[in-house]
């Protein structure tokens, strides 16, 4: 039986190199690749890698993992996603996680995570051995993959900055932050809100952060549910509008004093606010609110939410080019989407003296 040494010795090159052509495990000159899988052929390797099967042959199809197709931060990723394609003469088919069934792995050329959790999971579930160029979304993410695919990133820790500096310019010293997580919690989001406002609470800085807990959750009587009826839990998997209530609520039992609040993201604020309204709490008046995310969800408040725009479209057009890129052969390394801009709207007040 014909086994990768041999395929090396033949070609005088290294066992590795034609193990990551093979796998499409990592970068291999085309023209090299080409040689590589042309050459098993020739000598009858039939272990059919993914890079054989797929050798002279494309669909044309893009597998897109989600989790989420309900929030609109996702709607306007895979739009971006979609679009890019298109334009590049690719379809995309979505698969939702938790999926009991993936798709076969000879349906599509290459595959697109929303973020590295969802490539986490399907890494360690079904794609152990799935070594089809793959790229995968982060905001701020924190884990390790089994194995390395392509990045694209948008600079949370910036935009965190971004944030922040655009309330104090306005005057806001005591910015509280709202999140579905606990502050232990290494998303980039909390972790530099933590690292700035430590200076100005010191031992206090708990009183500040507002986190949503499962106990909150559960006495809700929702459950994990969004909002929109029964069924939803395992479509959408996160309840950030739900989440946005039950902060307000513990906003303002808590007695915090603060000025400002960071949202940890744009559906939650909306939640946040509306409940806020119930409450008798004034948005900006008494309170000054922004959020992550920048979407079309914002325009369809009465009071528009000012928010610092994670990108969404564009970093979905930049992993839809960088899976084709990688399909065509190219070496695409790891992107970083550092465009930062804060999306001005209603819920932000100018202190005076």
């Amino acid at each position: 039986m014909v086994t990768r040494k041999d395929i090396a010795e033949q070609l005088g090159i290294s066992v590795s190199v034609v193990s990551r052509a093979l796998n499409n495990s990592g970068y291999v000159d085309a023209a090299k690749k080409e040689m590589i899988l042309s050459t098993a052929r020739e000598m009858g390797y039939n272990r059919e890698p993914a890079a054989l099967k797929s050798l002279g042959r494309r669909n044309r199809l893009i597998i897109l993992y989600a989790i989420n197709t309900r929030n609109p931060f996702y709607v306007e990723f895979n739009l971006g996603v979609r679009d890019e394609l298109e334009r590049l003469g690719y379809s995309m088919l979505i698969c939702l996680m938790p999926c009991r069934h993936y798709p076969p792995q000879d349906l599509a050329d290459g595959m697109i995570f929303t973020n590295e959790a969802i490539a986490h999971q399907y890494l360690i579930e079904d794609g152990r051995h799935d070594f089809r160029p793959a790229v995968s979304a982060s905001f701020g993410g924190y884990i390790q993959l089994p194995r390395h695919i392509t990045m694209v990133e948008f600079d949370m820790w910036k935009g965190a900055e971004t944030a922040i500096r655009y309330l104090r310019d306005r005057g806001h010293r005591r910015i509280a932050m709202v999140s579905p997580h606990p502050r232990s919690n290494p998303d980039a989001r909390i972790h530099y809100w933590s690292a700035e406002m430590y200076g100005v609470f010191g031992s206090r800085i708990d009183d500040y952060f507002i986190e949503v807990s499962d106990q909150d959750r559960a006495a809700s009587g929702r459950g994990s549910l969004i909002g929109g009826g029964e069924g939803l839990t395992e479509l959408t998997a996160e309840d950030y509008f739900e989440n946005g209530f039950l902060a307000a609520k513990r906003f303002v039992d808590s007695g915090c004093d603060a000025t400002a609040v960071i949202v940890f993201n744009e559906e939650m604020g909306v939640g946040f606010c509306k409940a806020m309204r119930y409450l008798g709490v004034r948005i900006p008046e008494d309170l000054s609110v922004i959020a992550y995310d920048g979407t079309y969800l914002r325009r369809y408040m009465n009071t528009m939410l000012t928010v610092m725009s994670l990108q969404p479209y564009r970093v979905g057009q930049q992993c839809a080019d960088a899976v084709i890129r990688i399909i065509n052969g190219e070496n695409v390394k790891n992107r970083k989407v550092s465009i930062t801009e804060i999306l001005e709207g209603e819920t932000v007040a100018r202190l005076t003296e």
